[in-house]
């Protein structure tokens, strides 16, 4: 997987797209840091990336031009170091900005961006909250120590007027200026509200599920996806992960429901869905959980192949396409394609023949260490399951494929350690069975049902033995 994962990862580092038209020049001034480097950086998804890097005069003032548009969003200054100074917002293509080092946030002076005239504007108000909020927590610390009930509920109070009104302080902002990127932030922070579940005449409530499903279907009603910019913030990937990874149940299905909502919404904007369609593909790919390459296959059926990356190119798309078809055919819920192979005795013996309530098929080298540690487990496990004097449908037989270069070392692998299932190999590579079962290392083990249904895969034999326990007492019930 980590191949794929590799050239997953190229997409971020194709060309962008970009909706500024004129090129950038802003002038930032830091009194009190002469002859200084600093990095112009820019938020985007969970990350913070540089773009760009000046150096300061005598009078501590840096230019940062260029003649390729800057993508709008929340960028940030750092120091030679990569501290960080302080954020600010591009969406005008020149404007200046002016502070020294005593004070950088409350000191700042802005010109021709009206834009970081209220974002500033709201930073100096937080800064001046959380000075309150840290005074407020050294005096509940010591109400605290010394049990004062009175100051601890005083200063509990003053903590709520604190939220009540940054509160305030935001809808303020969202009327005066909706299209504002800070108001597009302050929207996205705020969570929905669910109302009651419906009720029925004795009162009773009608769906137990409406109030998630509310939640669930309105999540991103407070996104712009039109706006590309909101994707180049410190808000945006969090809440986008939280939908994927918390709100939706980490079931394939589920994520490909998901994964096909997010997506429908943020087709409003080119690098909103951009980034979608790349972090889901790239994390369910890459994904260590069992079952997740059903989403990485869907997501290159319905998006990629059907040309929904407009950023991919050919060689690109064939690899990823390429990948898929090796996922499809061995996909957990999928009956596994039927292998026809020969024994050490040269008779042909097929998988879809083997007649038990499970089947292992596993793929295995005789020289391969972590091989010979599992082999001896699945040997017990294979005692276990299949107890002398059993009748009936036999309960777990294994179709052991040898990838051992040498047949003789794999036979004398089978005859010094008696395994007692059906040991097959494909010396002229008949069934393409590398292809159908994705096989790049060994061991890879698979487990099907009596009728050659892909329960699990890519397991040990621990893991195996739990899974089929587990499953065994779900059946019972």
């Amino acid at each position: 997987m980590k191949k794929s994962a590799l050239f997953l990862f190229t997409i971020l580092l194709m060309a962008g797209t970009t909706f500024a038209k004129d090129a950038y020049n802003i002038a930032i001034t830091i009194k009190g840091a002469p002859n200084k480097k600093f990095y112009l950086g820019y938020y985007f998804g969970d990350k913070q990336y540089l773009r760009d890097s000046a150096v300061t005069d005598k009078t501590g003032k840096m230019v940062y031009k260029g003649v390729k548009p800057l993508e709008g969003g929340v960028y940030l200054v750092a120091t030679a170091e990569k501290s960080l100074l302080f954020d600010f917002i591009v969406t005008e293509a020149e404007f200046s900005l002016e502070t020294d080092t005593a004070d950088v946030i409350m000191n700042m002076k802005i010109k021709g961006s009206p834009e970081n005239e209220v974002f500033f504007a709201y930073t100096r108000y937080t800064s001046s909250m959380g000075r309150q909020a840290n005074e407020f927590d050294a005096q509940i610390k010591k109400a605290k120590e010394i049990n004062d009930t009175a100051t601890l509920r005083i200063t509990g109070d003053k903590y709520k007027k604190i939220s009540q009104d940054l509160f305030e302080y935001r809808k303020g902002v969202l009327k005066d200026h909706p299209q504002m990127l800070l108001s597009k932030i302050f929207k996205m922070m705020t969570d929905i509200d669910v109302p009651d579940a419906p009720k029925n005449f004795k009162g009773e409530i009608i769906d137990s599920n409406f109030q998630f499903n509310y939640y669930y279907n309105h999540y991103f009603d407070n996104f712009d996806f039109s706006d590309e910019r909101i994707v180049r913030t410190p808000v945006f990937h969090n809440k986008f992960e939280a939908f994927m990874v918390k709100l939706t149940p980490q079931i394939p299905d589920s994520i490909i429901k998901s994964a096909d909502f997010v997506l429908t919404k943020a087709a409003a904007g080119k690098e909103n869905f951009k980034y979608c369609l790349f972090w889901i593909t790239n994390h369910y790919e890459t994904s260590t959980y069992m079952g997740m390459d059903k989403v990485f296959v869907h997501m290159i059926d319905e998006y990629y192949a059907k040309g929904k990356a407009f950023w991919i190119d050919e060689t690109l798309l064939f690899k990823m396409k390429d990948r898929a078809d090796q996922l499809r055919n061995n996909l957990i819920g999928n009956r596994g394609p039927n292998l026809n192979m020969l024994d050490t005795n040269n008779v042909y013996h097929s998988l879809y023949n083997i007649k038990s309530k499970y089947t292992l098929l596993i793929f295995w080298d005789a020289n391969c260490g972590k091989c010979k540690e599992e082999m001896p487990k699945l040997r017990t496990l294979y005692d276990e399951l299949n107890p002398k004097g059993a009748t009936g449908l036999k309960m777990f037989d294994v179709y052991a494929v040898s990838l051992t270069p040498d047949s003789k070392e794999w036979q004398k692998y089978l005859r010094e350690n008696k395994l007692k299932w059906l040991n097959v190999y494909d010396p002229n590579n008949e069934t393409n069975f590398r292809k159908l079962y994705d096989i790049y290392s060994t061991p890879v083990l698979y487990l099907l049902d009596e009728n050659k249904k892909i329960l699990a895969k890519r397991i040990n034999v621990e893991q195996l033995t739990e899974f089929i326990k587990e499953r065994e007492k779900k059946n019972v019930k």
